[in-house]
């Protein structure tokens, strides 16, 4: 009787132990996934016309936030790639993105922060710009542009679902190291310099948010303004990226992202027309940059 009594006890603490285990808090917060999203045609003797296509998109995402006592790091990184192809022409980049970022705050008060952030963006590989007969132009590659900001200011978390990080004292280097690129003042480099310099304002709010079950809306806009620019400073820079994730089961998942941009130091070639529509020379300027994707294919979370 004495062993059955000992050995329900026995019991009770194992299990009891094991619960305390599973309740265990840990200041980390981890999230990520890794998509593989694809499209593939394929003609034969198609009487209706049609060309071969395929499409390949994969990405990796991960978020790690640690939050102890009065101390917040956030971390967050973004890789993306993904190409196409169409009948004979060549192989052609529609996704190319390297993005990282660092966020230390130290509380002052309830949801409130002081805070130093640093963020690094740039690219895998070559960029060209295709003609009507797909020659192409190089226009871009790895740190060509690369783009590292770094600033000091405040995170206010009102929500867990909310960060919004304000930097007054933001530092943001532009760069381009390719002397071809360099030479011809791609991304805004002046005199074939490699490196654009500001100094300016910074504002981030991001949104990550389950609209129900199995549906995801993450979204991060991000604003700059350069003080060296004088009456100029009223240019913002605007990067906005959303991204919303439907999970259909374990591995299947459905995505929608768009990305818009704009960025006052980079140019797009036009033609200058006089009043009858004759081309009298060519000029540049800025303009909205705006990319969609819609995605079904692979998926794991973890």
């Amino acid at each position: 009787m004495k062993k059955r009594i000992l050995l329900a006890a026995l019991s009770i603490l194992a299990v009891t132990g094991a619960s305390a285990q599973e309740k265990l808090e840990t200041p980390w917060t981890k999230a990520g996934f890794v998509g593989l999203k694809f499209t593939q045609s394929s003609f034969t003797n198609w009487a209706s016309g049609g060309e071969n296509a395929l499409a390949l998109d994969a990405q990796f995402t991960y978020q790690a936030d640690y939050k102890y006592e009065k101390h917040l790091w956030q971390n967050r990184v973004e890789f993306n790639y993904g190409f196409n192809q169409t009948g004979d022409a060549p192989l052609k980049k529609t996704t190319d993105k390297i993005y990282l970022n660092s966020n230390y705050g130290f509380q002052i008060q309830k949801s409130l922060y002081l805070s130093a952030f640093l963020t690094y963006q740039s690219q895998f590989s070559n960029g060209y710009k295709y003609g009507s007969d797909n020659e192409r132009t190089f226009v871009s590659r790895f740190m060509a542009p690369g783009y590292i900001s770094a600033g000091l200011g405040i995170t206010w978390t009102p929500a867990p679902i909310v960060t919004a990080v304000f930097t007054p004292v933001t530092w943001k280097g532009t760069f381009v190291l390719d002397d071809e690129l360099a030479r011809s003042g791609s991304f805004g480099v002046k005199d074939g310099n490699k490196v654009l310099n500001e100094m300016g304002a910074n504002l981030k709010v991001e949104l990550n948010y389950d609209i129900m079950k199995n549906v995801n809306l993450y979204s991060r806009l991000n604003l700059f303004t350069d003080y060296m620019r004088g009456k100029e400073a009223k240019n913002i820079d605007v990067s906005w990226d959303v991204q919303l994730n439907m999970t259909i089961n374990k591995w299947l998942s459905a995505s929608v992202s768009t990305n818009l941009v704009y960025d006052n130091d980079i140019k797009f070639a036009y033609d200058k027309k006089d009043s009858q529509g004759n081309i009298i020379g060519e000029g540049k300027c800025s303009k909205i940059q705006f990319k969609e994707v819609l995605a079904i294919g692979l998926q794991y979370n973890f």
